[in-house]
């Protein structure tokens, strides 16, 4: 009985064992509709232009508010000045109706771009002491654009002007417009008069080229796809764009149009390169020993055929000059040697490369300026990676002895042609082979006097 006793485990009695402070508030209810009203009271005594109190408000709720878990509901109200319910339909309080300082009520008036910034101010201040919210406010700014079609027209532009004042500031990217270009908001018109309303405001305070590339860096730079599917032609783009006097636009459409056909030549080229089988592994690479050796020209005659035949198609149909294209060959030819894992993997390869398809490099530089156009981007090529860094010297003899480089465009280059990036290192790789141009070109010259 005793040694029964004994082996009983002690226990604690009348002691609550309390949940840790992250698990309860996992299990906690999700109420936005709550969250909604707490921000109410915490703002219903300020006035809704006095903006420095407002921000101090909501800096301080911030401690008691679960801002984290209900970012997504704060962006809606600080929108809105309600919740987006399913649907698209905008909810508001019972009570207190419309946050009065949200976007639609601070861009009510003749002009909506005085609110708005002063809304943006207010954004930006309160992601400045919650860092969080930044991701959070953008990535349900993606939601808020989804149900554009379900706002009115009024709310619409000033959506689109708070939305334009936020990414020229710099709190959001042109990302979250990729979805402008679903088709349930491309089918009315609604998209591109929210994307036209938004881009003039944007241009306000930022160039056509940071236009250009903001759009390009999100991928949505074809404009067209903004367009309802009935008007996506050049025509009405150019109608749209000049009727709303924002002719940059429609610079901005041609010059995306280049771009991605100039994406699609190199695809093209890389396929052709990729289809005749030259692409090596670091072992069939290694199998070359000497870099001298006689490469086989016949057998890779049609290969280059195709390569000059698709580069000479694109250039008449897109009007575009030897310069344009010749660097797009270059860089499809040179593709196989990206694989390399070591630094001598690629330099054989890569002499390997211009040996084989040299020809077609000499066909497409039979002008002066094509000549720079390729040794400057062989040249910017070897800066960005620094495997080549130290064979740009070779490279440039080589396809000098393959008569794709002349002697004047070499001799231009060194005098006044380089790039300022790695200039001095190119130049120093480069002396010896200049100077005895330099020479021969001298040579030459007297000879002709002395005739």
């Amino acid at each position: 009985m005793s040694a029964q006793v004994s082996n009983e485990k002690p226990t604690l009695n009348g002691v609550r064992i309390r949940a840790r402070k992250r698990d309860a508030k996992a299990q906690a209810k999700y109420e936005p509709e709550d969250f909604r009203e707490s921000v109410f009271q915490v703002t219903k005594d300020i006035e809704p232009k006095d903006y420095s109190k407002i921000s101090s408000a909501l800096d301080i709720a911030g401690n008691t508010l679960d801002y984290r878990r209900y970012g997504d509901t704060f962006f809606e109200l600080l929108v809105t000045g309600g919740l987006i319910a399913p649907g698209g339909v905008i909810e508001y309080d019972e009570d207190y109706g419309r946050l009065p300082f949200c976007l639609f009520e601070l861009a009510s008036g003749d002009d909506p771009l005085v609110g708005a910034k002063s809304w943006n101010a207010l954004i930006h201040k309160l992601t400045r002491r919650y860092k969080y919210l930044e991701r959070i406010f953008s990535k349900t700014s993606q939601h808020v654009l989804e149900n554009v079609h379900r706002y009115s027209e009024d709310d619409n532009r000033k959506l689109a002007v708070g939305m334009g004042v936020l990414i020229s500031s710099g709190f959001l990217t042109m990302e979250p417009l990729k979805t402008l270009q679903k088709e349930h908001l491309t089918k009315d018109g609604v998209a591109l008069r929210f994307f036209t309303d938004l881009v003039r405001v944007y241009l306000k305070d930022t160039s056509v080229d940071q236009l250009r590339r903001a759009l390009a860096k999100a991928r949505i730079d074809q404009l067209i796809d903004f367009f309802p599917p009935n008007k996506r032609d050049d025509d009405c783009l150019t109608r749209h764009f000049e009727a709303e006097d924002m002719s940059e636009l429609i610079e901005v459409h041609v010059a995306a149009r280049a771009n991605a056909e100039r994406g699609n030549l190199f695809y093209d080229l890389v396929d052709i390169v990729n289809d005749a089988k030259l692409v090596r592994d670091a072992a069939a690479a290694a199998a070359e020993k000497d870099n001298d050796v006689d490469v086989d020209k016949d057998k890779y005659k049609a290969t280059n055929i195709s390569l000059a035949k698709a580069a000479k198609t694109a250039m008449r149909a897109n009007k575009w000059d030897e310069p344009q294209v010749v660097v797009l060959v270059w860089d499809a030819i040179m593709s196989p040697t990206e694989s390399a894992l070591k630094v001598e993997q690629m330099e054989q390869q890569s002499f390997v490369q211009i040996k084989r398809h040299s020809p077609v490099l000499e066909l497409l530089t039979s002008e002066p300026k094509s000549e720079i156009a390729l040794l400057k981007h062989i040249q910017a090529h070897a800066y960005r990676d620094p495997r080549l860094t130290k064979y740009f010297g070779r490279i440039v003899y080589e396809l000098y002895s393959a008569d794709v480089l002349s002697d004047s465009a070499i001799i231009f280059w060194a005098s006044k042609g380089a790039n300022p990036e790695g200039k001095a290192v190119f130049l120093e790789q480069t002396r010896s082979l200049v100077r005895k141009l330099e020479t021969m070109a001298s040579d030459e010259e007297e000879d002709s006097d002395d005739e």
